[in-house]
């Protein structure tokens, strides 16, 4: 059995709960939210309309109070940048790992962290962008890239009205991803549509003067995110060092060998 501390009290959260009520390699034994907030010393299962379980949310400055009394295997964030931080001080202090599905970091904030994680030899993996199918997009726009480097290439992401960053998370990482295999100096161009209820769409075009490639990515369910986190906290148990989805996945490695061996099996025919 899996002990999880849940950081975080949105929609995200509240399907992480319910995901790990589903589960029985999981149990919720701590949840944290912001201090001050309406959500602490209320029951965690009862507002993910999961029935009771005993464990309530607690302020985040009692963090250190709750890993000092109770057996915690990781720790999975959905909250704010500023929320995170002072989680994985707590995680680092008390040698906790720790998934952070939290998006807004700065480039400055997410390579300070990096910093820290490593000095501190502690296990961290962030996943802006938790799910399993983005992740497996981020590895095929590598090869897409490598390809096609002559095309240009655009990032439409779209989420709900009330996601406050833009760009999100994940398209700066799908940006970061084409930059590099496309070793350009220029920026590849990201558009941001907040509209609506969506939970996240991201499209990838690349053009050419006679053709297109796209390639969409589509979360319609927080569901998805909940599981990632789940896979991805299974992971960082007993690891030491900085971690992204794709290293949880090792989808690189897939592709290698599954390249290889269609080579392999076409030499021999």
């Amino acid at each position: 059995m899996i002990h999880v501390a849940v950081c975080g009290t949105g929609r995200a959260s509240m399907e992480l709960i319910r995901a790990i009520k589903e589960n029985e390699d999981f149990e919720a034994v701590a949840a944290f939210c912001r201090p001050g907030s309406l959500k602490a010393g209320k029951d965690i299962g009862a507002l993910a309309g999961v029935g009771d379980t005993d464990v309530e949310y607690v302020e985040l400055t009692d963090a250190g109070v709750i890993f000092a009394h109770t057996k915690i295997d990781v720790a999975i964030d959905f909250s704010t940048p500023e929320t995170s931080k002072c989680l994985l001080n707590a995680c680092f202090k008390h040698g906790i790992p720790c998934v952070i599905c939290t998006t807004g970091f700065t480039d400055e904030e997410i390579e300070f962290l990096i910093r820290q994680t490593r000095a501190k030899k502690a296990g961290v993996v962030y996943a802006p962008n938790v799910t399993i199918g983005v992740n497996v997009l981020i590895s095929l726009l590598k090869a897409v890239a490598k390809t096609l480097p002559q095309f240009d290439y655009q990032i439409t992401e779209i989420h709900h009205s009330r996601k406050l960053d833009r760009p999100s998370g994940t398209a700066k990482r799908i940006a970061d991803t084409l930059e590099d295999a496309l070793k350009q100096d220029g920026s590849v161009p990201i558009n941001s549509v907040r509209a609506g209820g969506y939970v996240g769409i991201h499209e990838v075009t690349a053009a050419g003067d006679y053709e297109r490639l796209t390639l969409t990515h589509e979360s319609f369910s927080r569901r998805a995110f909940a599981d990632g986190a789940l896979v991805a906290a299974k992971y960082v148990i007993n690891r030491i060092g900085w971690y992204y989805m794709e290293d949880v996945l090792n989808i690189d490695l897939i592709l290698t060998k599954s390249q290889a061996s269609n080579l392999k099996s076409r030499m021999e025919k």
